[in-house]
């Protein structure tokens, strides 16, 4: 699939098969991530992948709009150290990247968001200094929504100026 299509056709999946995702799938997800853009070049991601249910089931309680974590096969959870100044954006490029990479393999995902960073980090085991840039609930899809309502072009370009 040519990147063009995989940015068209990708959508927020939040309802999974209940199938796993095998680790070979999971790594080459993660090694898309780890090759995205960084500023600086200072790639201050981690990669945590959490295939357990019971622990995905806690990062689901802790997730209020991601209670879906639950029932996906996997979670990939974004974490970045205060080593850099751009680590909140780093991990928005990785998992930007990392979207549209389970996109291409034929998976669905959902970029979720936590509100309880420091319980999220202490179920996962991270070292001080780190912080939760992003998580995301992916899996074979049992349905594939369709597009949401976006934009127009003309009413978000601006050239020059505002």
């Amino acid at each position: 699939m040519d990147t063009r299509t995989a940015i068209r056709t990708r959508r927020s999946v939040r309802h999974f098969q209940d199938r796993p995702v095998s680790r070979q799938t999971l790594e080459a997800i993660v090694d898309a991530g780890r090759l995205a853009a960084s500023g600086g070049g200072l790639q201050p991601w981690e990669f945590v992948v959490v295939t357990d249910a019971a622990t995905r089931a806690r990062l689901a309680e802790l997730s209020p709009y991601g209670r879906f974590l639950a029932t996906a096969p996997a979670a990939i959870v974004v974490l970045y150290t205060d080593a850099s100044p751009y680590g909140k954006e780093d991990c928005c490029s990785a998992t930007a990247t990392m979207l549209l990479a389970i996109h291409d393999l034929g998976l669905g995902a959902c970029w979720v968001v936590t509100d309880d960073e420091a319980s999220m980090l202490a179920c996962l085991g991270a070292p001080g200094g780190a912080h939760v840039g992003a998580l995301i609930a992916l899996g074979h899809p049992e349905i594939t929504p369709d597009m949401p309502d976006k934009r127009p072009l003309r009413d978000v370009l601006h050239w020059e100026r505002f």
